[in-house]
C-alpha cells in the first residue's frame, strides 16, 4: 500500500502521541539537538496516494506551502535553534511512496541505501545533535511487526 496522508507531532514529551487511524515513526527528528520531540505519522491506503516527499531547509519561518505541494507546518527544528526545516509532499506522480525512512547518524553525508531515495538536508541542520537524514521508498513497505509506542 502507498501512504496517503502524513503529519507532523511536535511535543514536550518522547513518544509520539497516540491519533486514531495514524501511524508513526520512532525516530524523534529533534534527536540529540533538544528542543520539542518530533515524529512524522503516515496513514497508508491506495486512494490519492503522495508520489513525492522533499524537505527544505529555509532562515526563517514559512507560513505557506511551496507552490503544487502539500506540507506540515511544524518546524522539524522545533525548539532547537537552527534551520527552519519543513517537510513537503506531491500526489498525481507515476510511483506511489510506499515508506518512509529517518537515520540518525554521525555522519555528515547520506549513505546510499539500495531501494530507498535520500532527500533533503539533515533535519537536524543548524541545530547540533545527529545526522538526520530522510529517505522514501517506492517498494519497501513498512514493518508488518510494528512496534506500538505512543502515549
Amino acid at each position: 500500500m502507498a501512504l496517503t496522508n502524513l503529519t507532523v507531532q511536535a511535543d514536550n514529551s518522547a513518544g509520539p502521541l497516540y491519533q486514531q487511524g495514524w501511524d508513526f515513526y520512532t525516530t524523534d527528528l529533534n534527536q540529540g539537538a533538544g528542543g520539542k520531540y518530533i515524529y512524522v505519522g503516515y496513514q497508508q491506503g491506495t486512494n490519492n496516494p503522495i508520489t513525492d516527499v522533499n524537505f527544505q531547509a529555509y532562515d526563517s519561518a514559512q507560513s505557506n506551502s511551496i507552490p503544487g505541494w502539500e506540507w506540515s507546518p511544524v518546524d522539524l527544528n522545533e525548539g532547537a535553534g537552527g534551520k527552519y526545516i519543513y517537510m513537503y509532499w506531491k500526489r498525481g506522480g507515476a510511483k506511489p511512496v510506499t515508506n518512509l525512512m529517518f537515520l540518525a547518524l554521525n555522519e555528515s553525508s547520506p549513505p546510499s541505501i539500495p531501494g530507498w531515495t535520500h532527500v533533503g538536508p539533515d533535519l537536524n541542520e543548524g541545530a547540533g545533535g545527529a545526522y538526520i537524514w530522510a529517505y522514501y521508498s517506492n517498494t519497501v513497505q513498512p514493518s508488518a511487526a510494528k512496534v506500538k509506542v505512543h502515549r
